[in-house]
Protein backbone atom coordinates (compact mmCIF):
# COMPACT_ATOMS: atom_id res chain seq x y z
CA UNK A 1 0.00 0.00 0.00
CA UNK A 2 1.26 3.58 -1.10
CA UNK A 3 1.22 5.69 1.90
CA UNK A 4 1.73 8.34 -0.21
CA UNK A 5 -1.41 7.85 -1.94
CA UNK A 6 -3.31 6.50 0.76
CA UNK A 7 -2.82 10.24 2.51
CA UNK A 8 -3.73 11.98 -0.39
CA UNK A 9 -7.03 10.45 -0.77
CA UNK A 10 -7.78 11.07 2.91
CA UNK A 11 -7.07 14.67 2.17
CA UNK A 12 -9.65 14.21 -0.79
CA UNK A 13 -12.26 12.91 1.14
CA UNK A 14 -11.61 15.69 4.14
CA UNK A 15 -9.50 18.80 3.46
CA UNK A 16 -8.91 19.46 7.09
CA UNK A 17 -7.89 15.99 8.16
CA UNK A 18 -4.33 16.55 6.40
CA UNK A 19 -2.51 19.59 6.66
CA UNK A 20 -0.66 21.66 4.64
CA UNK A 21 2.63 20.82 5.80
CA UNK A 22 1.82 17.26 5.97
CA UNK A 23 1.32 17.27 2.40
CA UNK A 24 4.32 19.26 1.70
CA UNK A 25 6.79 16.43 3.20
CA UNK A 26 4.45 13.74 1.56
CA UNK A 27 5.05 15.78 -1.56
CA UNK A 28 8.86 15.64 -0.64
CA UNK A 29 9.15 11.91 0.28
CA UNK A 30 7.00 10.81 -3.00
CA UNK A 31 9.76 13.01 -4.84
CA UNK A 32 12.54 11.41 -2.69
CA UNK A 33 11.44 8.06 -3.95
CA UNK A 34 10.74 8.82 -7.77
CA UNK A 35 11.57 5.90 -9.78
CA UNK A 36 11.59 7.47 -13.89
CA UNK A 37 11.50 3.57 -14.88
CA UNK A 38 7.96 3.00 -13.84
CA UNK A 39 5.02 5.64 -13.39
CA UNK A 40 3.83 4.43 -10.04
CA UNK A 41 5.65 6.49 -7.95
CA UNK A 42 5.34 9.57 -10.98
CA UNK A 43 1.86 9.39 -10.20
CA UNK A 44 2.23 9.34 -6.53
CA UNK A 45 4.68 12.71 -6.40
CA UNK A 46 2.31 14.40 -8.90
CA UNK A 47 -1.16 13.16 -6.69
CA UNK A 48 1.02 14.48 -3.43
CA UNK A 49 0.97 18.31 -4.52
CA UNK A 50 -1.04 20.46 -2.07
CA UNK A 51 -4.53 21.62 -2.97
CA UNK A 52 -3.63 20.12 -5.82
CA UNK A 53 -6.74 20.41 -8.75
CA UNK A 54 -5.77 17.48 -10.44
CA UNK A 55 -5.04 15.24 -7.08
CA UNK A 56 -8.23 12.91 -7.82
CA UNK A 57 -7.01 12.50 -11.49
CA UNK A 58 -3.66 11.47 -10.62
CA UNK A 59 -4.63 8.66 -7.66
CA UNK A 60 -6.77 7.04 -9.94
CA UNK A 61 -3.90 7.64 -12.62
CA UNK A 62 -1.74 5.71 -9.99
CA UNK A 63 -4.44 2.77 -9.55
CA UNK A 64 -4.29 2.53 -13.28
CA UNK A 65 -0.59 1.94 -13.70
CA UNK A 66 -0.22 0.31 -10.52
CA UNK A 67 -2.93 -2.08 -10.95
CA UNK A 68 -3.92 -1.81 -7.02
CA UNK A 69 -7.25 -2.48 -5.75
CA UNK A 70 -8.45 0.66 -5.23
CA UNK A 71 -11.50 -0.47 -2.53
CA UNK A 72 -8.81 -1.55 -0.20
CA UNK A 73 -7.60 1.64 0.39
CA UNK A 74 -10.88 2.94 0.91
CA UNK A 75 -11.40 0.03 3.52
CA UNK A 76 -8.03 1.12 4.90
CA UNK A 77 -9.47 4.93 4.96
CA UNK A 78 -12.39 3.58 6.61
CA UNK A 79 -10.29 2.45 10.05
Amino acid sequence: MNKHILLVMRWLDDKDSVSQEELEKNRREAWATYDTACGTVDAAYWAAFPCSDNAEYWVNKYFETTGEDKEEYLKELEK
